[in-house]
């Protein structure tokens, strides 16, 4: 039963990733850790995430916005990402997990308001605190895998064009969870087990990339970025009930 509940969990978390581009891993750690315990789930749920973003960056290599990806985003996230995988492995993430909740509910409802009032046109950040969102998304991303959030928050701004913002948000988290997956082998955190689970949850991500095509192309600009925030509120209230 807990195995059918999760195999929902992933088609509905995965069309939301390949529809938008984040949010599987968030969404699944959210609603699975009343099933499972979270450090099995999350080794589980990079597997998942790796494969699904490998899918996106294959099949929207040119929307890629590499310079953004490189100079900034992989840069600065790339900084914080061994810290929080150093703090994963020594200590407990609850509290951080409160704070880090809070600070998603407040965000996203003020990026919704902002989006609302100028009708979808946002500036970028300025670059400090472009840059400290950055290494905290990487920090966060470390212990929770799902520090995206923060990232997109920052790349929501910077990548207006919904296209170029799902490529680049999947190549960013490919090679995020190439680290954490690397990670989890060197520190043995992986089970056979592991792999079964993720063997047998295979047909759900590929229901859920299947459904997520379909959305990706339907939903126009404007909308796409209030699901965005929208999916971001989600992440922080799930974060703090949990």
């Amino acid at each position: 039963m807990k195995l059918a509940i999760l195999f929902a969990i992933i088609i509905l978390a995965q069309a939301i990733e390949t529809a938008l581009g984040f949010g599987s891993t968030v969404f699944s750690l959210g609603i699975g850790s009343y099933f499972m315990p979270i450090k099995e789930l999350v080794v589980v749920l990079v597997m998942i995430a790796w494969l699904q973003a490998l899918f996106i960056v294959v099949r929207a290599f040119k929307h890629i916005r590499w310079r953004i990806l490189l100079t900034r985003i992989l840069l600065f996230a790339g900084m914080g990402l061994p810290v929080g995988i150093w703090f994963y492995r020594h200590f407990a993430g609850e509290q951080l997990k409160i704070v880090f909740g809070i600070f998603i509910v407040a965000a996203s409802l003020n990026e919704l308001w902002s989006l609302w009032r100028k009708k979808g046109k946002l500036k970028p950040l300025p670059l400090p605190l472009g840059i400290l969102v950055l290494i905290l998304g990487g920090f966060v991303h470390g212990i929770f895998a799902s520090g995206g959030p923060l990232i997109v928050i920052y790349s929501c701004r910077e990548l207006p064009d919904k296209s170029s913002f799902r490529a680049t948000m999947s190549a960013l988290w490919l090679v995020l969870n190439s680290a954490l997956l690397i990670s989890f082998l060197v520190s043995h955190q992986v089970r056979p087990a592991d792999y079964q689970t993720a063997l047998i949850l295979l047909p759900a991500l590929v229901i859920g990339i299947l459904v997520g095509e379909i959305l990706h192309h339907k939903v126009n600009e404007f909308i796409f970025k209030i699901v965005i925030q929208f999916i971001l509120l989600l992440t922080g209230v799930f974060m703090l009930i949990r």
